[in-house]
């Protein structure tokens, strides 16, 4: 039988990342834009909601949690569910698909609780069919830390009651319950052939960064002993030419060499097939934490992508913003730009808009405009408005500002 896949994780970083990933509004690069028509959500989003990062707002405002969420709190488990690849080919080929999706999803609603399944996104443009549930981990009654610290003693707080909702991730991946997923969850998935791996195997899921590391630093020592034997070999060349009564030595040397050669391409390809194959088999298990360590890797990217974000938030379009990544200028009589911060529009007259480095840190980036910050020339437009504004209500006897 063929095995579940079932990782259950709390992201890192922004979960924004996530959702481009899911939505395929960034096309990763093991993806078949060709297919990914046939990617499909599975879940209703409720009436006004758009997408699966306003679907995780509207869960979490609706549902009605009290207690204030830190702005570093995890909001979404990411829930990945698939089977072995062999294995949910022939799911697919047997017509049995739909029904997979159907039971996947009901699986995880029973278990985190319908309404806190806000998406769950079908991605067919892969090489293994599987699914991306999103959960807002919202949980009933005190916290499991404080309920520890009662039992062993500790000085005891006013008690909640039991039926308060709150926001907890932590609460929701106990050892326990990641234990219990994957039991219930093949026992869902048992009538498809797939059953659970080895409890407590010490097998691990590596990343993915660090698998195609390994597998680099391999081939790059592999690609140096074959240059090390090229070289040997034309060193064994000019022995033969230059040492002709010592042509039999020199010719036993040449041959044992080509066949190390011979060996080591043959090690090689070997190597670089099961590279191929390795790359097939954990393309379902890429997700933002990977993306997260590229962007720790190349940090100019990440800037870049803030930048790229910061332009699409401010209005400009993607012909516009090639431009200033290209290291042009974007040069106006007027335009107006939209602020994030402030929710409107401000005018600006002779724009000259450009990409450059930060004064204090070459590894920053900032958007210019007409050589200041655009978002310091945001706070300066406002701070112009309130006080144009200001004397009007005054005047009519009207709230203050």
């Amino acid at each position: 039988m063929g095995k579940v896949v079932l990782n259950i994780k709390k992201p890192k970083g922004n979960d924004a990342r996530t959702t481009a990933h899911i939505e395929r509004t960034v096309m990763p690069g093991n993806a078949d834009p060709a297919r990914s028509h046939l990617n499909k959500e599975l879940i209703t989003f409720p009436e006004g909601v758009s997408g699966r990062t306003q679907a995780i707002q509207h869960r979490i405002e609706t549902a009605g949690i009290k207690r204030k969420i830190g702005k570093n709190q995890i909001r979404a488990l990411q829930v990945l569910l698939s089977g072995s690849p062999e294995d949910m080919k022939r799911i697919q080929t047997e017509g049995k698909l739909d029904q997979w999706c159907k039971d996947s999803v009901e699986w995880v609603q029973d278990e985190f609780g319908k309404d806190n399944v806000v998406s769950a996104v079908l991605h067919m443009d892969e090489t293994t069919p599987h699914i991306h549930a999103t959960v807002v981990p919202i949980v009933q009654g005190e916290r499991r830390k404080a309920k520890e610290e009662q039992d062993n003693g500790k000085k005891k707080y006013r008690k909640k009651a039991k039926d308060t909702l709150r926001l907890c991730a932590d609460d929701v991946m106990t050892r326990t319950n990641l234990e219990r997923f994957q039991d219930t969850y093949a026992e869902k998935m048992s009538k498809y052939g797939l059953e659970r791996g080895i409890r407590g195997s010490d097998a691990r899921h590596v990343s993915t960064i660090e698998f195609y590391k390994d597998i680099y630093q391999k081939n790059i020592d592999l690609q140096e002993n074959v240059e090390s034997l090229e070289y040997r070999i034309e060193d064994a060349h000019k022995k033969v030419y230059d040492m002709y009564e010592h042509r039999d030595r020199a010719k036993d040397e040449f041959l044992s060499i080509d066949e190390q050669i011979r060996l080591k391409e043959r090690d090689k390809a070997l190597l670089e097939s099961k590279l191929e194959q390795l790359k097939q088999d954990y393309e379902p298990y890429k997700a933002q934490d990977e993306l997260n360590r590229i962007h720790e890797l190349l940090p100019i990217v990440k800037e870049q992508l803030r930048i790229a974000d910061l332009c699409k938030a401010i209005g400009l379009g993607i012909e516009y913003i090639k431009v200033l990544f290209e290291g042009r200028s974007l040069i106006a009589k007027s335009y107006s730009f939209f602020s994030p911060e402030h929710n409107r529009k401000f005018k600006a007259v002779d724009v000259k808009l450009k990409v450059e480095k930060e004064p204090d840190n070459p590894d920053k980036l900032r958007l210019n405009l007409n050589e200041q910050n655009i978002l310091d020339w945001f706070k300066q437009k406002y701070q112009e408005t309130k006080q144009i504004i200001r004397p009007n209500i005054q005047k009519k006897g009207g709230m203050r500002m």
